[in-house]
């Protein structure tokens, strides 16, 4: 009965309000008064369509929806005629329901269903399958497969189509774009991408995809970007929820609450970096947000931390948060700030992404104008820059790290070996905040002698921009993210104060880095200190996040493309590069947006002493997994089975997900 399909008719117009002037309203929805919420700020037209408890009262008295409304009804809901047999049902099964089980919705269902989001709903087509003839798909198209190939790295062909995700190693590899060409080899199937997504332009449409996959036992998933290395965006026959239209930004300059004055962005979920840093120049301020333009800021960034080029001067992403608008597993709409739902509010803050809640528009912090001195150079080794002078000029910026944290300012550069013995470190850039060139060059004086003593020419390029978005625009907004291919394999350390501390364990670490380089890696790195916060209790960010002089980011490349080549590239980086960092770094931990997808001991890496409390609030708020993300919060219990498909210890999206 819980799968029968849906069967509407003009009776819907009886639970239908009044359409709004500029988006539509779904016919299992309401409007409601734009109020101004705990966030001391009026909801955006997309939160007042929501689904209510007049709404499903309104199916369950009709005789035609009564067996519908159970469906879509309220985990709470004083008048349940489902939950707790439902949760009954749910607690005994040991996976979550998949195509072919009674539970899940038929064809027809899905189209009546569809009709109560008011067509929001789509099949999720992988974005490769133009390139294959033989696919389920049926829609082979050579030239629409040249401009894939051609585009594969663009990082709007991905964040663009909910077919697509920019590591294929996590969906299975099941329908890969092929490396040049207009045909691929052998079928193109599903794998572990979801089976529909909810287009989403407002609450209700979120709380009836939250309110079904629960009831049906559906995985979920929730998506915005897709910007993620370990596939937490994706899962074999889930319900995806789609934020990428929740794109409102609204400024207010004197906004006031219990724990913060001065002005704010309101921002819809799905506003990205580009959008964020946009829009703050344009109102003369500065926002915080990533390196990389096209991720999304108020989904998996800001919940799982969130580095920036300006955290030295106002802190991590979380800490710009004043006020979340979220959709809970129970598919209630709640308001959630320090004062209201301050359990949550900490969680989210810290917790990770796509764990508590759905979140759909979050009130920030912005701050001043903030000028800036980027500087880049490259120094490779060469006949007369030998191995030795290299690292006795890397090793000298090394060892300052603390000394550039301390003047406010970050940096992002690679090193890499690019044979024995031969060596290239790039700096691209040196983000001197708050610095005029004439301050930067008497900070870092004593580096540029350094490599004057040593004989190596820095030829160092460096610019003075009066605010932060030109500086980004031509630094950071101009690199290429390494998207859209299998063909490495990253994990990183949050490298803590305590590593500098002394020239016995500076002298460890080092020995640690290089150890990194020389296994055939690209090392990446950050030097980087958030700025400290009044109360660092406030959110759960990973206390070695606070604490941090550097993160490392290590990606592994893959020599083989096959499931022990990639099986073999993991252990490679868990066993021999990752495991001499982890052991040098005890105070450290992981950031859990960039990990190793096979990161050991990841509870302690990923929240450290926060892990304990963010599992009970878990356990209040998703008793059931409901949100569940690889290596996750609470998600011990939990695992996808997919027969070892990439490898064993490389885990995919393209399984069922099951009680362990």
């Amino acid at each position: 009965m819980l799968a029968k399909s849906f069967t509407l008719s003009l009776a819907c117009a009886a639970f239908v309000s009044a359409q709004s002037a500029s988006i539509a309203v779904p016919p299992a929805a309401e409007t409601l008064a734009a109020i101004v919420t705990p966030a001391n700020l009026p909801l955006f037209e997309s939160e007042t369509i929501q689904l209510t408890d007049n709404v499903v009262a309104a199916l369950r008295k009709n005789p035609d929806f009564a067996d519908y409304a159970s469906l879509v009804e309220f985990e709470d809901s004083a008048n349940s005629t489902l939950s707790v047999r439902g949760r009954r049902t749910r607690r005994a099964l040991r996976c979550k329901t998949m195509p072919g089980d009674d539970l899940y919705p038929s064809q027809a269902a899905w189209a009546d269903f569809d009709k109560l989001l008011g067509n929001a709903l789509d099949k999720i087509i992988p974005i490769a399958s133009p390139c294959y003839k033989d696919s389920e798909y049926d829609n082979y198209d050579a030239a629409k497969c040249a401009n894939l190939v051609k585009n594969f790295d663009a990082e709007e062909t991905y964040y663009n189509d909910n077919g697509a995700l920019m590591n294929p190693l996590y969906y299975g590899m099941t329908c890969r774009l092929p490396a040049s060409g207009d045909l691929a080899n052998g079928t193109c199937t599903q794998g572990g991408y979801s089976e529909y997504a909810v287009k989403v332009s407002n609450v209700a449409q979120i709380q009836l995809a939250v309110n079904l996959a629960r009831n049906l036992n559906l995985r979920l998933v929730i998506r915005n970007t897709g910007h993620d290395y370990n596939g937490r965006s994706v899962g074999k026959g889930a319900l995806s929820i789609w934020t990428h239209g929740l794109k409102e930004i609204k400024y207010v300059e004197d906004y006031e609450s219990p724990t913060y004055k001065g002005p704010v962005f309101k921002v819809g979920a799905a506003v990205q970096g580009f959008e964020l840093y946009e829009a703050a120049d344009k109102y003369g301020i500065s926002a915080i947000a990533g390196i990389c333009p096209t991720v999304g800021v108020f989904g998996g960034y800001s919940t799982g931390g969130g580095h920036s080029p300006l955290m030295q001067l106002f802190g991590v992403g979380s800490d710009q948060i004043v006020a979340l608008e979220v959709v809970l597993a129970s598919g209630r709409f709640v308001t959630v700030t320090p004062e209201v739902n301050g359990d949550l509010y900490w969680a989210m803050l810290g917790g990770g992404g796509g764990t508590f809640g759905v979140i759909t528009s979050a009130v920030v912090k912005v701050h001043r104008k903030v000028p800036v001195t980027t500087s880049s150079w490259t120094i490779m080794t060469s006949e007369s820059v030998t191995a030795e002078k290299f690292w006795e000029a890397f090793r000298f910026f090394y060892d300052n790290i603390p000394v550039y944290n301390r003047a406010k300012t970050y940096s992002w550069f690679q090193v890499m070996k690019l044979a024995p013995g031969s060596y290239m470190w790039h700096m691209g850039p040196f983000f001197a905040t708050d610095k005029t060139i004439e301050e930067y060059e008497t900070l870092i004086k004593p580096f540029y002698e350094k490599c004057a003593a040593l004989g190596i020419e820095l030829n160092a390029n460096t610019t003075y921009y009066d605010s932060f978005y030109p500086a980004y625009q031509a630094t950071f907004g101009t690199l290429n993210y390494h998207i859209g291919d299998a063909s490495g394999i990253s994990g990183n350390r949050l490298v803590t104060s305590d590593n500098w501390k002394t020239s016995g364990i500076r002298d460890k670490t080092f020995a640690a880095v290089q150890n990194a380089v020389e296994n055939d890696v690209i090392f990446a790195m950050y030097h980087q200190r958030p700025a400290d916060q009044e109360n660092r209790n406030i959110n759960s960010v990973n206390p070695a996040f606070r604490n941090e002089e550097s993160q490392m980011v290590i990606i592994n490349s893959v020599a083989e493309e096959t499931a022990e080549g990639w099986q073999a590239t993991v252990e490679k980086l868990t066993t021999q590069v990752m495991a001499p960092l982890r052991e040098v770094t005890p105070t450290g931990g992981a950031y859990g947006n960039e990990a190793d997808i096979a990161e050991p001991n990841w509870q302690q890496s990923f929240w450290g002493s926060n892990y304990p409390r963010l599992q009970q609030i878990k356990k209040k708020y998703d008793p059931d997994m409901l949100f569940y993300v690889h290596h996750g919060v609470g998600t011990e219990g939990w695992a996808i089975d997919d027969n070892g498909i990439i490898g064993a210890g490389v885990q995919s999206t393209d399984g069922p997900l099951c009680r362990v």
